[in-house]
């Protein structure tokens, strides 16, 4: 044989193999599944087989992984946007936050990791996604745009049983809702309270004030959670266990140990508390815990897909999520997985 056609030939075989040794350290690969693909391959030879009698069902395939060394925690859209930086919610439903070795980074839907682990990031609602001690701010690129440290962002606010009044807390200091009404248009989640006057020398007196310095109180233990419009008037007088921020129209509340919605605009019930956990909707998708696992329901509580998944986060564009099945945490085409007929 011709030394040329050798050399030649070496060189593509090292060229194949560098190839297969090199690996991406900046995401996972995609990975369909299908009848005839697995996400590992095959040891075991192809054997001739007889023509097959039907057309198999497809079945249900990962977008991305599964894959076992990460945690999906939950996806970007179950904050609202961040008060002093840019990032829509079409930026945030592509983007979740993940653990590993007990840090927090930052991956998309196909499986990127926009923000290392090692950056050990956290939701702000200021600045939106931020480091550990705020010195960087990332865009939905991972790109660092600034630095945070704005201090103190949200006041409380609480619900008096005793005056049935409204207060805003602001530098321990107990102000009149009618006073310091928040600049928003949602209703305003408050903590059920008794607040009891005192004095200063009281023991138990931790340094609350009503109105100003002259009207020493004690806030009592927290008794539940209120839903207020704007105007300062309850929404349904209802008292939840929990409250969970609006999305889509609604706030996801707790009674009795179990989840639900209710309409952010009249109070009333959308889908009965009945399920263990419930994430905020996204669309017409909200991600749900029930007894046999964690599925999808609509706005009208209609299961979505099958409920035996063994972790979920919230939906992107009603279709395709982040979650956790025996192989580990990937992304699916929720369609994939139709509700399991009852």
């Amino acid at each position: 044989m011709n030394k040329k056609w050798i050399a030649a030939a070496l060189a593509v075989c090292l060229a194949a193999s560098f190839t297969a040794c090199k690996k991406a350290n900046d995401g996972y690969d995609v990975t369909e599944i299908g009848p005839e693909k697995t996400s590992a391959p095959s040891t075991v030879q192809p054997q001739a087989s007889a023509a097959p009698t039907a057309t198999p069902k497809p079945q249900a395939g990962f977008v991305v992984g599964p894959v076992k060394d990460i945690d999906i925690v939950t996806s970007l859209a179950d904050y609202s946007a961040p008060s002093q930086t840019q990032l829509s919610l079409e930026e945030r439903e592509q983007l979740a936050f993940f653990t590993q070795n007990g840090k927090t980074g930052v991956i998309d839907l196909k499986g990127n990791i926009v923000i290392p682990a090692e950056k050990d990031v956290h939701w702000c609602p200021v600045c939106g996604i931020t480091n550990e001690g705020e010195t960087e701010i990332y865009n939905a690129k991972g790109e660092v745009i600034g630095s945070g440290g704005h201090g103190q962002f949200e006041s409380p606010i609480y619900y008096d049983t005793k005056t049935k009044a409204l207060y805003l807390e602001n530098m321990e200091t107990l102000v009149s809702w009618n006073q310091e009404m928040l600049n928003t248009l949602e209703p305003v989640i408050a903590t059920v309270v008794t607040i009891t006057p005192t004095t200063q020398e009281d023991a138990n007196w931790k340094g609350s004030f009503l109105n100003d310095e002259s009207a020493p109180v004690i806030v009592g233990e927290t008794e539940g959670y209120m839903l207020f419009k704007p105007d300062g008037t309850a929404l349904n007088n209802q008292v939840y266990e929990e409250i969970q921020r609006a999305s889509t129209g609604t706030f996801a509340v707790k009674q009795n140990g179990l989840w639900g919605y209710v309409n952010q605009e009249t109070g009333e019930e959308m889908v009965k508390c009945q399920y263990l956990e419930a994430l905020p909707f996204n669309g017409d998708r909200a991600a749900v815990k029930a007894e046999s696992g964690w599925g999808y329901i609509s706005l009208t509580g209609r299961q979505k897909t099958s409920m035996d998944f063994l972790g979920a986060a919230s939906a992107a564009d009603e279709s395709t999520a982040w979650v956790r099945t025996a192989e580990g945490w990937g992304v699916v085409n929720l369609s994939d997985y139709p509700p399991q007929a009852s």
